[in-house]
């Protein structure tokens, strides 16, 4: 009987260990640690993983620890992370503080740690810290400045587009530009939106369109998520590849509180896919906008200048007739004088008059001829300016004049109303329309219509 007791079996010995560990550590302990191989358990009933400590220079892992939450566990381990201010979910990568049971498995021999609860707080510091830190690191070698130095078309039609296939975020975006009635172009590269893959998915798909040239902007966006899950875009890769991108990238990543710094890296960020959307629209409503005034204020002093010329030219014909009506009552008087001396000295007096009118009639014919020259001159320089600021030349090059059916120009959408009549010139000929609806934002969406009317020509 002695001899028996001298040895314990397996079970009986993790049975006494566990027992040791539950003495020693009676109360739960708040532990720190990295998660590990969360992800590929995540839908199981109980979620076994790993806590690790790496080294802070290698980033190497030098300890690491069984770890469970149990299914009666987890969803008050739930709660609290989306009570927390920034909600979140657990993933792997992201460093924990556990409030935890130290348990062992006398089945197994395995010391674990069971969770019981957890510190929202602690996790969102240290990936605030952590973000902090990379953005230090950035600003000074210059990254997050280096995309915004590209200059931003003015009419921003073509679009590379970086997100998930059929997500809402790609939806919203191609829902906005198709209202907008605009003729953008979108060149589409799916990409993961989260998790590990993210990163690197994403800088192949700048890569890949960075190098179509026609493009204007590339855009990058997803339909807002947790800040676990939008932690990839605070990837150093992805700011990097930013940077290196020679077309001004947008980013709308989705989150209403928090910038990533994707975002700080990028030429323009906005906070969801439709606001992207609607900075792209705005900046072709103001270019179109200013093209529209110019023209109008290219026509206006056109008309401006004919109106002028048209004024110089009867005010030199006004001119050349006075002086016309001066020069032949002054001749008139002239004759009535020689008249009366020719009566007095009718031979000699005939003679030097007849020289005399021959001279001053040459210098008529001369004076008139070189006054008639510098007027046709004059006339000349003043057609070809009417002939370029001719408006049927300017409706030549593609431009029309509309005006209602009394006359009055038509300069805006304010100056018509639905049911109006309007004529519209064109080089070749002048067509009538009317007025069904009106669209201040330019795109007729299948609202606005013109009635064509009967085509006048001439």
């Amino acid at each position: 009987m002695k001899h028996e007791q001298e040895f314990l079996t397996v079970s009986q010995f993790n049975h006494l260990v566990r027992d040791v560990l539950t003495m020693g550590f009676p109360q739960p302990l708040w532990i720190c640690g990295e998660i590990q191989g969360f992800d590929r358990n995540r839908n199981k009933k109980h979620v076994f993983f790993e806590l690790c400590e790496k080294d802070a220079d290698s980033k190497d892992i030098v300890a690491r620890i069984g770890v469970v939450i149990f299914a009666g566990r987890r969803e008050y381990i739930n709660q609290l992370l989306t009570k927390a201010a920034n909600a979140f979910q657990l993933k792997d990568d992201i460093e924990v503080k556990f409030q935890c049971r130290v348990d062992f498995y006398p089945p197994h021999g395995a010391v674990r740690l069971v969770v019981e609860s957890i510190d929202p707080v602690y996790t969102l510091g240290r990936i605030a810290q952590e973000k902090q830190k990379l953005i230090a690191r950035l600003t000074k070698d210059g990254i997050l400045q280096k995309n915004k130095e590209f200059p931003l078309a003015e009419v921003p039609l073509n679009v590379g587009l970086i997100t998930s296939p059929d997500s809402a975020a790609y939806n919203d975006f191609l829902s906005e530009l198709k209202l907008s009635g605009y003729a953008f172009e979108v060149l589409f590269h799916e990409s993961l939106m989260q998790g590990k893959g993210a990163a690197p998915d994403v800088c192949r798909a700048l890569k890949k369109l960075s190098r179509n040239t026609d493009l204007d902007v590339i855009v990058i966006t997803r339909g807002g998520g947790s800040i676990a899950d939008l932690s990839c875009f605070d990837s150093e890769r992805i700011a990097r590849a930013v940077a290196a991108c020679p077309i001004p990238v947008l980013s709308g990543i989705g989150h209403e509180i928090n910038i990533t710094v994707t975002d700080l890296a990028a030429h323009t960020h906005q906070k969801t896919p439709t606001a992207i959307a609607r900075f792209l629209i705005l900046r072709v409503e103001t270019f179109l906008t200013e093209l529209n005034q110019k023209t109008q204020t290219l026509l206006d002093l056109a008309q401006q200048r004919v109106d002028e010329q048209q004024e110089h030219l009867y005010d030199a014909v006004r001119h050349l007739q006075r002086l016309t009506d001066f020069y032949l009552r002054n001749q008139s008087q002239q004759l009535v004088y020689r008249g009366e001396a020719l009566r007095k000295q009718p031979l000699r007096l005939l003679a030097r008059m007849s020289q005399d009118v021959r001279h001053r009639q040459q210098a008529l014919v001369k004076g008139i001829q070189f006054r008639m020259l510098r007027i046709r001159t004059h006339i000349n320089q003043v057609e070809r300016l009417i002939e370029m600021a001719d408006p049927v030349r300017i409706l030549q090059k593609g431009f029309s004049i509309t005006r209602l059916e009394k006359g009055k120009l038509v300069r805006g959408i304010k100056d018509v109303k639905p049911g109006d009549g309007i004529l519209t010139k064109t080089s070749d000929g002048v067509f009538r329309s009317r007025v069904q609806a009106l669209d201040q934002k330019g795109g007729n969406g299948g609202k606005n219509e013109v009635r064509p009317g009967r085509k006048k020509t001439g």
